[in-house]
């Protein structure tokens, strides 16, 4: 199975401390047409990053100089570039963990086929999710952008705009419990369907309180620098809904 020809040439940063493991992975992707970076540890993923911009970073948790999950918070990976957590840590907290810095999750021992497809899914997702602020002033997509209390929601680009239009980096969940709300607006949607729309993972291990967490850092990015909150509101007893714009 290849990635398709839509990506052939895109860049992808393997970042994996174990030889064996990292050159496995390296030598699939390339195969299927991937161009392929590789770094063993968090100084050399920092450096790639800067320098060579991939379009999509597979990462370890377990690095021998620093914590993968706090590099990705640090570095704003997940935000800035599409991101995959692939590790041996397993536990429902390491799954929430990931997916609160905003990355996917691939267990180790990899399954090569199962890590090629999140790849292309997030790769086709988020084409031009890394959009600078000058995006901005562009022209309309094709398709007519979602909006609600002066922000612009770009489906096509999937990219936010604020009311002033400056860019606001959202990282891949957020940026999907997002376009639900807004999707349903100003009806209100439930926890459990925004967990569905953040994750194809087995529901045993993630939760509701996944959910919470990206909600409230929605909330805190969107408040702006006047002190107008943030157009997400919680519905007693149903979830959260985006308020309308007769509000």
């Amino acid at each position: 199975m290849s990635v398709g020809s839509e990506l052939v040439g895109r860049t992808v940063l393997v970042v994996e401390d174990s030889p064996e493991t990292q050159d496995l992975i390296a030598t699939y992707l390339e195969h299927q047409g991937l161009r392929v970076l590789r770094a063993a540890n968090g100084a050399e993923l920092t450096a790639r990053v800067a320098q060579d911009r991939p379009d999509l970073v597979l990462l370890d948790i377990n690095l021998p100089d620093c914590d993968g999950l706090a590099l990705a918070e640090r570095l704003r990976l997940g935000e800035t570039v599409p991101l995959i957590f692939v590790t041996g840590r397993d536990s429902p907290t390491d799954r929430i963990a990931g997916l609160s810095h905003g990355g996917d999750y691939v267990t180790k021992p990899v399954d090569l086929l199962e890590l090629l497809i999140r790849i292309r899914n997030l790769l086709r997702r988020s084409g031009a999710s890394a959009v600078p602020p000058a995006s901005a002033e562009a022209g309309p997509a094709p398709d007519a952008p979602l909006t609600f209390r002066g922000w612009r929601l770009d489906l096509v680009r999937r990219a936010l705009f604020r009311p002033d239009g400056s860019y606001l980096a959202l990282t891949t969940g957020e940026f999907n419990i997002l376009a639900a709300l807004a999707a349903m607006r100003p009806n209100p949607v439930s926890r459990e369907y925004l967990l569905d729309v953040i994750s194809n993972r087995d529901p045993r291990s993630i939760s509701e309180h996944t959910v919470d967490t990206l909600i409230t850092r929605l909330r805190r990015k969107m408040r702006l620098d006047d002190g107008t909150s943030s157009p997400i509101v919680t519905v007693r007893g149903v979830g959260y809904a985006l308020e309308s714009d007769e509000s």
